[in-house]
């Protein structure tokens, strides 16, 4: 008894392992088992010579009928004769047991795969793709950038991983992102930092890794903790990664962790220096954008043998289409305005600011249309500004630091806050040099203080800024909403001051930004949306990152506006080029042009980047043209302690 009962238990344990194993195992077994039974039997029937429907039957034949019987007891209906009918009961009845199941582990695998697939840990087999670590509201203006950039590739995959439902990401997508053409977006559920799970999104075989930081407070602890995911395999090295940082020192320390390999955009100084500097231009934010995004104009390098030997000046003039602004180094470096008398070399590419590569020509010789130049060269002066700003955020003190670079000593700053949401012990910025803050506390009961401030005071601009504490972003956008109405009804109600009066307004839900255009605002700072620029520009072409390090940092060139007397008598039907050069000669790069006395939805239209240089255009004297400089070397400085002011005076 006890060896019979040995038997069954050891039997009964191999029975269990087979099924530990899985369904694919079970179902190989089964398939074997059934594929042995009805082998034996239909070799029965042609050894023991048992008719089949009248007639014998060979070896081949005789696994046929078995098999049609396994799967069919129908089958065995015209069986005449009981060797053949008590073979083909065995065979049916084996099969009710054992071929059924067969078939039941077939479709309940199926399903179970099916199921994996919805929850998104299925294996993606990709090459070439971008891939996506993380989710915030970034994703969605990232994914448009990059549908656009791969406008015309047939084969172009994005990937996303992130620790959220793959249908709900999917749901999302499709939701906030249109015409996605032929670009594949493909999501899969997991942890971005478990190498376990990065295995399934082929990371290595990427053209370029994106790690997207959340809106949380340990946002860019993850975003750490994936790129070091990343490091855990010797093809690291390989790839092109940029990473997303709120602050500046976790940049720095994830750069100094992989060596300078990862690209670390610090999402907090970018949108400070951005807002900072469309503080001083009406416009100017929306030029940003433009050079951001890949649906308008993008920063490119130009190669040609024909550039060696020829000076930077000469260069300026001899592209009818494309904006020179710099030069790029064969070593990568890369320097915006350098000296007219710089010779190209060999290997020395020009940086343009262009609206297709395609039409990027370069002429034999510099093409100078003639323009009169104002008889004495004007000079914008720089003077102190007067400046409001409502609303308090943690980017606050940060947008307040760039500006004081740039303000004139004795420059103005009031802010405006909300005493229910924050204190005035809270708007403390220690340290400015030029400008003088000054708060004023108003409750959610005072919806008219912001017009009071702006009869009171002769504001220039005035800046809306979104809270981020105590209110969802909905409700940060709706007030901001609501600042703008109010101002829109000042303006209304006082034209003569209000149209001296820009409203720059920042936006977190970038879908808010028609309906702050409503209400009355010029210029907009969609705090995700230049941050998801940014990324989707570098993950895409990471030679730009030292284009715009040195148009966004304090150290480098800046993009501003001057008015067109500066540099020349407008008349009319007078070709772009000329413009172009006029500007050349006090040593600013022209990029396009902004036309006055558009505002709200309509100055959108009144910004023309990369023109022809050929086109006329007929411009006024208070038109500004849209140059790149270099801030340390800016004759409107003379005498000022930073560089030009804001839009309000004439620095424009």
């Amino acid at each position: 008894m006890s060896t019979r009962r040995s038997f069954r238990r050891r039997l009964r344990y191999k029975f269990d392992t087979i099924l530990a194993r899985g369904t694919v195992a079970v179902i190989l077994w089964l398939g074997l088992i059934t594929a042995a039974v009805v082998v034996v039997t239909g070799t029965l029937l042609s050894v023991l010579e048992i008719a089949v429907h009248g007639h014998q039957v060979g070896i081949i034949e005789g696994i046929w009928q078995n098999m049609l019987r396994s799967f069919e007891p129908a089958a065995m209906e015209a069986d005449r004769g009981w060797p053949l009918r008590l073979q083909s009961l065995f065979i049916v009845v084996f099969g009710i047991f054992v071929v059924s199941s067969l078939i039941g582990l077939i479709a309940s695998g199926i399903e179970r795969r099916v199921e994996e697939m919805r929850k998104g840990r299925s294996e993606v087999l990709e090459d070439g793709h971008v891939l996506i670590l993380g989710w915030s509201e970034k994703i969605f203006p990232v994914i448009h950038e990059l549908i656009l950039a791969h406008k015309g590739q047939r084969d172009s995959v994005i990937v996303v991983m992130a620790d959220h439902d793959k249908i709900e990401m999917e749901d999302e997508i499709r939701a906030r992102v249109h015409h996605i053409g032929h670009t594949r977006i493909v999501c899969r559920s997991g942890d971005p930092s478990s190498p376990a799970d990065l295995a399934l999104v082929s990371p290595y075989e990427s053209r370029s890794v994106i790690a997207l930081g959340n809106n949380h407070l340990d946002g860019d602890a993850q975003v750490i903790r994936s790129v070091l995911a990343l490091m855990d395999d010797d093809r690291f090295s390989d790839l092109r990664i940029v990473a997303d940082c709120a602050l500046p020192e976790n940049a720095d320390a994830l750069r100094e962790a992989t060596g300078g390999h990862a690209i670390a955009i610090a999402s907090s100084d970018l949108i400070a220096r951005v807002t900072a500097q469309a503080c001083r231009n009406t416009g100017l934010g929306t030029v940003f954008e433009e050079i951001l995004d890949f649906g308008d104009v993008d920063v490119c390098f130009h190669d040609d043998p024909r550039l060696a030997g020829r000076r930077f000046d000469d260069l300026v003039s001899s592209y009818e289409r494309g904006s020179v602004i710099g030069v790029r180094y064969p070593d990568g470096v890369v320097d915006l305005n350098p000296p007219d008398d710089h010779v190209m070399a060999a290997g020395h590419s020009v940086v343009l600011v262009t609206d297709g590569v395609e039409r990027v020509v370069l002429q034999p010789a510099p093409v100078e249309p003639d323009l009169q130049s104002p008889t004495v060269a004007a000079t914008s002066a720089a003077t102190c500004t007067n400046l409001l700003l409502v609303g308090w955020n943690p980017l606050a003190p940060r947008i307040l630091y760039e500006l004081d670079k740039w303000a004139m000593p004795g420059s103005r700053i009031r802010v405006l806050i909300d005493g229910t949401l924050v204190s005035e012990e809270e708007v403390a910025v220690p340290g400015l040099r030029n400008l003088q803050l000054s708060v004023t506390t108003t409750f959610t009961s005072s919806p008219h203080k912001v017009a009071e401030l702006c009869f009171s005071e002769d504001f220039e601009r005035v800046v809306v800024l979104c809270y981020r504490s105590g209110l969802t972003a909905e409700e940060a956008d709706a007030r901001a909403l609501m600042t703008l109405l109010q101002l829109r009804q000042f303006r209304q109600e006082y034209p003569e001051r209000g149209d001296r009066m820009s409203i720059l307004t920042e936006v977190l839900d970038i879908r808010d930004v028609k309906l702050a255009k409503v209400a009355g605002a010029e210029d907009f700072i969609v705090s995700e949306r230049i941050t998801a620029l940014m990324l989707a520009q570098l993950a895409e072409v990471p030679d730009r990152e030292k284009v715009f390090a040195d148009l966004f940092e304090t150290w480098g060139s800046e993009v501003c506006m001057r008015p067109v007397s500066d540099y020349a008598r407008p008349q009319p039907g007078t070709p772009f080029g000329a413009y172009v050069a006029g500007a050349h000669r006090r040593g600013h790069l022209v990029i396009g042009y902004r036309t006055t006395g558009l505002r709200g939805r309509e100055l959108a239209s009144a910004i023309h980047l990369d023109p022809p240089k050929s086109a006329p255009v007929d411009l006024k004297p208070d038109d500004r043209l849209i140059i790149v400089l270099s801030r340390g070397n800016d004759p409107a400085l003379a005498g000022a302690a930073a560089t030009p002011a804001y839009e309000g005076t004439a620095a424009g």
